[in-house]
């Protein structure tokens, strides 16, 4: 505890903005004013490819219908000052965090939290007409993966037109799930990659193509690192994402393993790794597709989005669309305003990351049983979608189903909280390849964050508490968790 107060007390200091060509994931309560604007039509673009383009959210604010709700109203001016900071050309901003916790969370939501026991770190950021530089060090305490010095959330950016080409170590989050992503998540630290990604979300002016409507495009070439079952291998991944009508995102997807230690690393191999060419066991790939269409049902607001995808598509022929061996995720969610509380969403959320999961199979009539220990392996690419021992795709890892109750308040002083009611099985097959779990085990976790601007400071904070039974060994685990976080730029 002496520890926590001392950071504390060393880092109340400076102004907390945003800047810089994005905004990463990890900020529930922004994302969900995003959200607001999206479904209420002032944002045109779609908004489930994490990083968002700060240049494609000012476009959209310049231009905002008069009759807008009171939510609306309330989201609208809290993104606008938050993209303030981001357009401002050719400032050096100096940025720096503290932050410390108590059993760090090891399975994270989308909500950015700390993921060890104590961090420090500062840097700048510089943002000019062409050119997006961050630079940032971080210091650990105890980290899991032994890396006390790191280098995350830096990058290098170049615009090419209306693409920004760029080096970095940014967090990435694709598709519409509150909990967790079944591609790409924000749950590993953030995987060294060059990436090209659309500064606007402009629709194409072809008459031919004009139906698809704003849409996005992201691809990512990662390096994972050394300590795995195939070192050093890379991932690549792609995503395409785009609005048809005001009311519906739907977004394709790709991501997989490549290259490594004793496998090939030509251009060939990238070819048939993103058309679904090659053996199964050649690549350990990911392809699938997400929608998300929003409404009213009874004057009231509602949105239903699913994500599924499959693992190992292709087999010899291109089945992106129609994945086999599939993994589910589905979730509704309503939103409001309440004149003396604030702005508020509401979502229930359920995931299955087993191969072929129950469900499916009895959709579709198949009368055969799941397929344990497939999710995100393969016999070749072992160590799978993980980095640094955490999985970078869905956070609770293969063979799980969880059910999410969340719910989200940006109040009428603007501070934001977010809490989060999580339940089901993990590792329920026990085939030990989880990250998080050797053995079957049944989870249930509480968590409440907090987090608020004090004057020219951010302030981040967390309580919750985690109960698992472990199934095989009888064993159970509680533990009560908390965090702290401080953030500063000027």
């Amino acid at each position: 505890m002496y520890r926590l107060i001392s950071l504390i007390v060393l880092f109340l200091l400076g102004p907390a903005a945003l800047a810089g060509p994005w905004i990463d994931p990890g900020d529930a309560g922004l994302r969900h004013d995003i959200q607001v604007l999206a479904d209420a039509g002032v944002i045109t673009g779609p908004v489930s490819t994490w990083p968002l383009s700060t240049a494609d959210l000012s476009l959209a604010l310049e231009t905002v219908p008069d009759d807008l709700s009171g939510e609306a109203k309330a989201a609208l001016a809290r993104v606008g000052r938050r993209l303030e900071a981001a357009r401002e050309v050719g400032k050096i901003t100096v940025v720096g965090h503290v932050s410390a916790a108590q059993h760090p969370q090891e399975i994270r939501s989308f909500e950015d939290e700390p993921r060890d026991t104590g961090e420090i770190g500062a840097g700048f950021e510089w943002t000019g007409d062409r050119y997006a530089l961050r630079l940032q060090g971080q210091w650990v305490d105890d980290p899991d993966d032994g890396k006390e010095w790191r280098a995350d959330d830096s990058y290098l950016g170049v615009a090419l037109g209306n693409w920004m080409l760029a080096a970095s170590t940014s967090e990435r989050y694709w598709g519409p799930g509150w909990q967790s992503s079944l591609m790409l998540s924000n749950n590993a630290r953030p995987i060294p990659a060059f990436t090209l990604e659309r500064n606007l979300t402009t629709p194409f002016e072809s008459r031919w193509l004009s139906w698809i409507g704003s849409w996005d495009l992201a691809v990512m070439w990662g390096f994972l690192d050394d300590d795995r079952a195939v070192p050093n291998a890379r991932v690549f991944g792609g995503r395409f994402d785009f609005r048809p009508l005001d009311s519906l995102e739907i977004g394709i997807s790709m991501l997989g393993l490549w290259c490594g230690s004793g496998n090939d690393c030509g251009l060939d191999e990238i070819g048939d790794l993103a058309t679904g060419g090659g053996s199964s066991d050649e690549y350990d790939r990911l392809g699938g597709f997400d929608v998300r269409w929003s409404g009213t049902v009874f004057h009231t607001p509602l949105a239903l989005y699913t994500h599924i995808i499959g693992e190992d598509f292709g087999d010899g022929g291109t089945r992106l669309l129609f994945p086999s061996k599939v993994l589910g995720q589905f979730g509704a969610e309503t939103w409001g305003y309440l004149e003396n509380l604030g702005s508020y969403r509401i979502f229930l959320e359920w995931a299955d990351t087993e191969c072929d999961f129950s469900l499916y199979r009895n959709v579709t009539g198949d009368g055969g049983g799941g397929k344990p220990g497939c999710a995100y392996r393969n016999s070749n690419y072992k160590s799978g979608e993980t980095y640094r021992g955490r999985s970078f795709a869905h956070s609770f890892d293969q063979d799980s189903s969880i059910y999410t109750l969340g719910g989200i308040l940006n109040d009428i002083e603007d501070r934001s909280w977010f809490a989060t009611v999580a339940f089901g099985n993990i590792n329920r097959k026990g085939a030990h390849l989880s990250t998080v779990a050797f053995n079957k085990t049944s989870y249930q976790a509480v968590e409440l964050i907090h987090s608020r601007s004090l004057d020219r400071l951010t302030l981040g904070m967390g309580l919750g508490f985690e109960h698992r039974d472990d199934k095989v060994t009888n064993q159970t685990q509680d533990d009560v968790r908390a965090f702290v976080e401080l953030g500063f730029a000027f």
